[in-house]
């Protein structure tokens, strides 16, 4: 094995790195090692786009720090060097000015930064490509993902701290024990998650009107070969391809350039549209219902409030979180997920450039190459077949692994309340005379049924109506399948995670966050959840 360079090594979590800091595993995000090449994009763009943006907000952590071990996701977040006291009153105060504007910020940036270079993304990835050209349209996509996480935290953090503020709020001008009940107050606030999932629902109706459809999907073995032999089959394929053309550019694991997107095959929207089809659902019922449960109870609350400073300041909080509460899932489908995909497409063509060169064996070989080996190989071309192989093969055996949750000594600090609500902290053990284990509440409600581990969007299919939900992480393309799902549990994530907020949309009860679901339970195992409180119960 040849030494890795000066470059690689820095994304590589060393035991000088473990000896200085605290690093924390992020599974809620990166459930699986990353590739070379989505590492080599990903690790300096957190790591310049957090100092970016965590300067302009005044943060009292300098950046997030990203890093690999064994191919997972470390980060660590060294403390800024201004007093903390003196640090956290800039802060405040920076936060002020971002939280009446969270959505406005994001639709600019969607509208001005994001997609206008996706477009080009998309001019690049369809034409032929010299190495000349290849490399210098990297080196921008290396410069606009650098850009584009600044973007990114600027979004998420502002929205992330303003919910905090409102369970601070909510909890002093109401004495709630239990403060995150005030999320009941955001739910039914339409987002581009719920959009795409009510967009399949509604090709699923569209399929039940017609038996030549229905049998298509629900009693062919290859759908997407059946639908194209008829005239019928094939306006509906260009219906959920135009679907898709808007909708489809995400996979579920969402932070990878690695895994096919259902733009790419729509064979994995239409599972889940089967799965809408077997099953008596109407999300626009629903979602109407849920938005009048919002309504009564926000209207009841401020009927009891009293009058004063403190109601003033928790409606005034509780009108900017309503305004932005769409904005999380939204930066994810248009930054996290759209920006993979997109970069996926464009560099699976540099990729065919490489191998019409003799470089690669195969267009996606490109993903096992580390960015200065794309980098210099394009200026000064030669064979990397071995250099690709000898990277998937080391992939491959660090997806066999169990990752650390940490390394070195967690402080304090790791109490952070941003920290807690998104990524998750380990929970305790499992009770073995309880024959329980516990998590993060995310969305209240009780429910018994059988597992049906999910591992990857390959598998999404096999969850059939009722079954519980069992996943590392559920990211927002996971949410296609929360109408079908009797509960949610997951290893990764907090309260403020993409999987909980959503699955408050529709009511199924979840816990997440328990670090352990996945290792312990199996296919079949009958388990309570208790969303309330955070457990779940063995049989």
């Amino acid at each position: 094995m040849n030494p890795l360079s000066d470059w690689k090594n820095n994304l590589i979590l060393s035991e000088n790195d473990r000896q200085l800091g605290f690093w924390m595993l992020d599974d809620a995000h990166f459930s699986r090692p990353l590739s070379p090449l989505f590492a080599s994009f990903m690790l300096p763009a957190v790591t310049t786009g957090t100092k970016r943006a965590f300067e302009n907000m005044k943060m009292p952590v300098v950046q997030f720090i990203a890093k690999t071990d064994q191919g997972y996701y470390y980060q660590t977040m060294p403390p800024h060097p201004e007093p903390l006291e003196e640090r956290m009153v800039k802060h405040k105060k920076k936060m002020e000015e971002y939280y009446p504007q969270i959505q406005s910020y994001l639709e600019r940036k969607v509208n001005e930064f994001f997609m206008p270079f996706y477009n080009t993304l998309s001019e690049r990835s369809a034409k032929d490509l010299s190495l000349n050209e290849a490399l210098q349209y990297i080196e921008e996509l290396q410069d606009f993902y650098m850009k584009a996480w600044e973007y990114h935290f600027e979004i998420s953090i502002p929205r992330t701290y303003l919910a905090i503020e409102l369970e601070e709020a909510y909890a002093k001008v109401t004495g709630a024990e239990r403060p995150d009940e005030v999320y009941d107050l955001l739910k039914g606030i339409m987002n581009m998650s719920l959009e795409t999932d009510r967009g399949l629902w509604l090709l699923a109706e569209q399929v039940k009107t017609s038996a030549l459809l229905r049998a298509a999907l629900t009693t062919s073995g290859n759908p997407m070969k059946t639908l194209e032999q008829t005239a019928e089959g094939r306006e509906f394929m260009k219906e959920l391809r135009d679907f898709l053309n808007i909708y489809g550019h995400r996979t579920a694991m969402t932070h990878e350039f690695m895994e096919e997107t259902w733009f790419e095959n729509p064979s994995y929207a239409l599972s889940v549209i089967t799965n809408y089809v077997r099953k008596e659902y109407d999300f626009d019922k629903e979602f109407k219902q849920v938005v009048a449960e919002r309504h009564a109870k926000v209207y009841e609350l401020f009927e009891r409030l009293p009058e004063g400073e403190m109601t003033n300041r928790f409606k005034e909080i509780y009108g900017w979180a309503l305004s932005c509460w769409g904005a999380d899932e939204d930066h994810h489908f248009y930054i996290d997920a759209m920006m993979a995909a997109k970069s996926r497409y464009f560099l699976k063509n540099v990729g065919r450039t490489l191998v019409q060169h003799r470089i690669l064996a195969g267009e996606e070989d490109i993903f096992f190459l580390y960015l200065d080996d794309l980098l210099e190989v394009l200026q000064e071309p030669k064979a990397l077949h071995e250099v690709a192989r000898e990277n998937q093969n080391r992939l491959k055996e660090y997806q066999g692994k169990q990752p650390n949750p940490f390394f070195g000594t967690p402080s304090d600090e790791l109490r952070n309340p941003v920290i807690e609500r998104i990524f998750g902290l380990p929970q305790d053990l499992v009770e073995e005379q309880a024959k329980s284990f516990r998590g993060y509440a995310a969305s209240s409600g009780m429910y018994t049924g059988r597992v049906k581990i999910i591992t990857g969007q390959e598998d999404f299919h096999k969850l059939n109506k009722g079954d519980i939900l069992v996943c590392k992480t559920a990211t927002p393309p996971w949410t296609v399948l929360f109408s079908v799902a009797g509960a949610l549990i997951t290893d990764a994530g907090g309260i403020l995670s993409h999987a909980s907020i959503v699955a408050r949309e529709y009511k199924l009860p979840s816990v997440v966050g328990t670090k352990v679901a996945t290792s312990i339970l199996k296919d079949g195992d009958e388990v309570t959840v208790d969303g309330t409180n955070g457990v779940v119960y063995l049989a």
